[in-house]
C-alpha cells in the first residue's frame, strides 16, 4: 500500500488529530536529511506544509528533486512547503492553495512571510509570533469591514516587512503604528479587530493540502533526471546512518578508510564488492540471468557497455597499459584478468565519485568493524597529544611523502606503482591515499603493530592492548 507521509507543526498543530483514521503518518516539521531516510517508492506520497529552517538544516531542493526522479509524488502548502512549491513545480512537485499561487505568481517574494517563533512539539507549536501573511489577510479583511483603509495597512505592512519575524505580532501594532507615523487610537483599533477576527491561511492552505494527499494521482510519467552529485551522495548516504563526513575520525567513514589501508584482505574483499555491483546493474540493465559467477557478469558488462570486446585479447588491450596495469601484470596477467584489474580500478558511479556505501554496508556486519573503529579512536587519540592545543601545527601539515612512503612499504610496493595499489583498496589516487592515511600516520609509523586489521577474521589487537607510545 502506497505511504503517505505529512510533514507538519505550526501551521498544522492539530494534524495528528486530523489524520487520525486515515493512512496518514504525520511527522515534525521536516529539516535538512529527513527525505533521503523514509525509504519511498514510486507511488509514494509526501506533503510538506512546515520545515525548519533556523535551529537545523533546511530541506533541501536536491533532497525533494531526488524524490520526484524516483517517482514519488511531492506536494507542499502554506509554509515551507509553499515556498519549495514555488520554486520546484516546474519539476513535478505540486503546490497547493492561495500562498503558494502568490509566491509562483510573484506577489509574494519574501521567504519569512510565512516563517514565526513557536513552542516546542511538546507545548502543540504554540505561536510566539504572527506570520506577516496571516497578518496582510487580516488586515485586508480589516479593511472591507471598514476599521482602516488600505493605505494605512500599506504603511503598517512596509514597517512590519522591516522587524525580524519573531517580533511581528497584533500587540506589536502600537509599537508598528508609531514607526508608520498612524493614529494610536487607530493602530490600537486595529490591533483590537486583528485580534477578534483574525485570518490564517496558513492553516486553510495546509488543511487543502491535506485533502489532495489523500486522494490519489497517477504517477508523474516524465520525472525529472536527477545527477547524484557529491552532496546528494553524502546527503543520501548519511541519512542511511553511514555517517560519512569531511574528515577521517568523523562517523563509519574513519572506519572504512582504517579498513582500506591496513586490512590485507581488503582488495579482495573490495574485489567482490564491485563485481557484485557490475553484476546486480548487468542484471537490471541488460536482462543478465542471475546466480552465474559475479566476476564473469562484471566482465559481460563492461563488453555490454561499449568498454571493449570480448573474448579479451592482448592485441585489444592496449588502452590498458600504465594508466591501469603495472609492467609485471601486463606481463603474466591473463587477458580476461588485465580486464576484471581495470574494472575494479576504475569503478565510479559517477566520474570522481566512489560508491562507498557499498563496502560499508558489508564492513559495518564484519566482526572487525569495532577494531577499525577503536583504530579511528586511537588514532586520534595519539594526534591529539603530538598537535596539543595551542600548538600551530597539525596532521594536515604532515610530509606527503612521508605519508606515501609509509604506505609503500606498509603494503610492499614500489613507489611508481602505490597509486594503482591505492585503486586496489578504493582509494582513487595518491591525493585520496594522503587525505586518508594522514590521520593514521603517527601511529601506524610509530606503532606499526597496533595498525593489524582484517575484514573477514577480527586481527587486531585485544581492546585492551590499544595504547599507544609515543
Amino acid at each position: 500500500m502506497p505511504r503517505r507521509i505529512l510533514f507538519a507543526g505550526p501551521s498544522l498543530p492539530d494534524a495528528a488529530e486530523l489524520a487520525r483514521g486515515s493512512d496518514l503518518e504525520v511527522l515534525p516539521p521536516v529539516a535538512a536529511g529527513d527525505l533521503p531516510r523514509l525509504s519511498l517508492a514510486a507511488g509514494d506520497a509526501v506533503g510538506i506544509v512546515d520545515g525548519y529552517f533556523h535551529q537545523v538544516g533546511t530541506v533541501r531542493h536536491k533532497e525533494i528533486l531526488a524524490l520526484l526522479s524516483e517517482g514519488v509524488r511531492v506536494l507542499g502548502a502554506a509554509s515551507m512547503g509553499a515556498l519549495r512549491a514555488a520554486e520546484l513545480d516546474v519539476f513535478g512537485m505540486e503546490g497547493i492553495g492561495r500562498i503558494y499561487a502568490d509566491y509562483r505568481d510573484g506577489r509574494l517574494e519574501a521567504d519569512d512571510e510565512v516563517t514565526l517563533l513557536h513552542s516546542t512539539r511538546e507545548e502543540n507549536y504554540r505561536p510566539l509570533s504572527e506570520p506577516l501573511v496571516c497578518m496582510r489577510a487580516t488586515f485586508s479583511q480589516a479593511v472591507a469591514a471598514g476599521v482602516c483603509d488600505s493605505e494605512t495597512v500599506a504603511r503598517l505592512v512596509a514597517v512590519l516587512a522591516c522587524w525580524p519575524f519573531g517580533r511581528r505580532s497584533y500587540g506589536g501594532l502600537a509599537a508598528a503604528g508609531r514607526e508608520a507615523g498612524i493614529d494610536p487610537k487607530l493602530a490600537r483599533e486595529i490591533g483590537r479587530y486583528c485580534v477578534a477576527h483574525r485570518l490564517d491561511p496558513k492553516r486553510s492552505d495546509a488543511i487543502l493540502l491535506v485533502d489532495a494527499l489523500r486522494r490519489e494521482r497517477p504517477t508523474r510519467l516524465d520525472p525529472p533526471a536527477v545527477n547524484r552529485t557529491s552532496f546528494l551522495y553524502l546527503w543520501q548516504t548519511a541519512a542511511l546512518g553511514l555517517e560519512i563526513g569531511d574528515s577521517p575520525h568523523q562517523g563509519d567513514l574513519g572506519a572504512l578508510r582504517a579498513c582500506q589501508l591496513f586490512a590485507a584482505d581488503y582488495p579482495e574483499f573490495h574485489r567482490k564488492v564491485i563485481f557484485r555491483a557490475l553484476a546486480a546493474k548487468c542484471a537490471d540493465e541488460c536482462g543478465t540471468e542471475p546466480g552465474a559467477d559475479d566476476a564473469e557478469v562484471a566482465l559481460r558488462h563492461g563488453e555490454h557497455r561499449g568498454l571493449y570486446r570480448l573474448p579479451a585479447e592482448p592485441g585489444r588491450l592496449g588502452f590498458l597499459a600504465a594508466q591501469w596495469l603495472t609492467p609485471a601484470e601486463q606481463e603474466t596477467l591473463a587477458p580476461a584478468e588485465r580486464l576484471r584489474t581495470f574494472l575494479v580500478r576504475s569503478f565510479r558511479v559517477n566520474p570522481g565519485l566512489t560508491w562507498e556505501e557499498l563496502p560499508l554496508r558489508e564492513l559495518r556486519e564484519k566482526p572487525s568493524w569495532e577494531d577499525a573503529r577503536r583504530l579511528v579512536r586511537l588514532a586520534w587519540e595519539v594526534n591529539d597529544r603530538v598537535f596539543a592545543e595551542g600548538q600551530d601545527r597539525d596532521v594536515n601539515d604532515l610530509a606527503h611523502e612521508k605519508i606515501l612512503d609509509l604506505f609503500a612499504g606498509r603494503w610492499g610496493v614500489a613507489r611508481a606503482e602505490l597509486e594503482l595499489a591505492a585503486m586496489d583498496r578504493g582509494l582513487e589516487s595518491l591525493d585520496s591515499l594522503v587525505m586518508a592515511g594522514r590521520a593514521f600516520y603517527l601511529l601506524a609509523r610509530y606503532n606499526p603493530d597496533l595498525v593489524r586489521l582484517a575484514v573477514e577474521a577480527a586481527e587486531a589487537p585485544a581492546a585492551s592492548r590499544l595504547r599507544a607510545e609515543v
